[in-house]
């Protein structure tokens, strides 16, 4: 099964600062042969304004994904793009549900519901995140809150159509702030949701890759990379330092087996 490293850039670099990290990424990354013969896929989404700059500077397989879309094509939607939109840039990867767009937003799960289930009819691939608040988590709410969001934001998925998802699971408590979850706790958490998405996918939902984010970085990468059923990591703020991304590029188990070979 295919791994997963993908950056989310959040709202920083300029088109300058864009074009200096692509020229680094490049010359680490573009000489690599083991990313592809350890079948690593490799993303990183920039702002929308973003999204063309990288696309001409960036000389290496990895895919320029998008932080967000709206679920409709076009229309009176001002300050929105569509996943139409995002094609024509080659853009086939979209980040959904993230905290940041649940909470200063207000994005509700049966918009992001709608947007998966749109980007799966235009064979895109959803980055699905999902996750819990400190509080919620303090509580033991965590596998409660997933089963929620998870049921709500995959309604009515077709169940045959889910090689292209893809599940993230940042609990909010980990995302800038330092703090990340424990091997324990992230072992735990993704032995659950695999049982949902079970309920949900039935025998498909081992087609789903799940990735785990929340202040990620090129030390703890390799810890939480040998955690059994996480299959890659979105990555925040260590993704914007060409250097430190290509160092968890190269965490993921399958890189060094490939280099053995």
């Amino acid at each position: 099964m295919k791994k997963w490293v993908l950056g989310n850039w959040k709202m920083y670099k300029t088109f300058g600062e864009i074009q200096s990290f692509c020229n680094e990424f490049n010359n680490l990354l573009k000489k690599d042969k083991l990313v592809t013969k350890a079948e690593i896929v490799v993303g990183i989404a920039p702002t929308y304004v973003g999204i063309i700059p990288f696309g001409s500077c960036n000389k290496t397989t990895t895919l320029t994904m998008a932080q967000n879309a709206n679920a409709e094509q076009q229309g009176a939607y001002t300050s929105e793009i569509s996943f139409n939109m995002l094609k024509e840039l080659s853009v086939r990867m979209v980040l959904i549900g993230h905290s940041e767009v649940r909470s200063h937003l207000h994005e509700t799960d049966a918009t992001i519901n709608k947007k998966v289930l749109t980007l799966l009819k235009e064979n895109m691939i959803p980055v699905l995140c999902v996750g819990e608040t400190l509080q919620e988590f303090e509580a033991n709410k965590t596998i409660e809150v997933l089963n929620q969001q998870l049921h709500d934001d995959l309604a009515n998925i077709d169940t045959s159509n889910v090689e292209n998802l893809v599940i993230a699971y940042e609990p909010i408590w980990a995302i800038g702030t330092g703090k990340t979850a424990t091997t324990d706790v992230i072992e735990k958490t993704f032995v659950e949701i695999k049982k949902i998405l079970k309920a949900i996918l039935n025998s498909n939902a081992d087609k789903v890759a799940l990735l785990y984010g929340g202040s990620v970085n090129e030390k703890n990468a390799p810890e939480i990379l040998r955690v059994k059923n996480v299959g890659g990591v979105l990555v925040g703020g260590a993704s914007l330092d060409a250097k430190k991304f290509y160092s968890i590029i190269q965490s993921i188990p399958e890189y060094s087996q490939a280099k053995v070979k």
